[in-house]
């Protein structure tokens, strides 16, 4: 999740928010560099509900908590996120939640073979077999070529074996930059309310 963070900071220097609507609980926040559209993002709350629109649209709703910006507030530091949590609030995109991370699959195919080497199951030569069948040769830029390339691989009468309870999936960056942008989005709109009262 650093990477998202730094990604998302990277991405979004240079923003500022704009109040295109604020009567009590129903709020229009728009956060978006004001020479460019790029990487903009939108908050847009109602009692028990907050849309956030980043390139994704999120919709979290929760019947427990009338100001969701105080959700945000209260389940996080300012400046970081709770995905965990605040995943479970998700309504609308939750197919975009999880998606397939390549660099997990990678960890955890080679993890089994440093087990299978250290456990002297694995032929000699393994290592750069798998290097180059399964992450030159194979297609795993997506979760079914990668089941394939394992189920497929064979190396002297040596496979991974049954491998279908592997999770492959983790945090999908949208939703990362998402959880993002609602916590800057927050923290922005707390800083301006904070200078408006002094």
């Amino acid at each position: 999740m650093s990477d998202a963070a730094k990604r998302f900071k990277a991405e979004t220097a240079g923003h500022v928010m704009t109040v295109l609507h604020d009567d009590g609980l129903y709020r229009h926040l728009r956060v978006a560099n004001p020479e460019h559209g790029v990487y903009a993002f939108e908050l847009i709350t109602w009692p028990y509900n907050l849309v956030v629109k980043a390139g994704w649209t999120f919709h979290f709703d929760i019947d427990a908590t009338p100001d969701m910006l105080d959700l945000f507030r209260n389940t996080a530091f300012s400046g970081e996120i709770n995905p965990s949590y605040w995943q479970e609030k998700v309504r609308a995109g939750r197919d975009e939640i999880e998606g397939f991370n390549p660099e997990l699959f990678e960890q955890q195919v080679k993890q089994h073979v440093v087990e299978a080497i250290r456990s002297g199951d694995a032929p000699r030569g393994i290592g750069a077999e798998v290097a180059r069948e399964i992450f030159e040769w194979g297609d795993i830029s997506h979760e079914a070529g990668a089941r394939r390339a394992l189920e497929d691989f064979r190396f002297q009468d040596w496979s991974f074996g049954e491998t279908w309870e592997w999770d492959f999936r983790d945090y999908a960056p949208g939703f990362l930059h998402s959880c993002h942008a609602i916590r800057h989005g927050v923290d922005l709109y707390d800083a301006a309310r904070k200078a408006v009262a002094a």
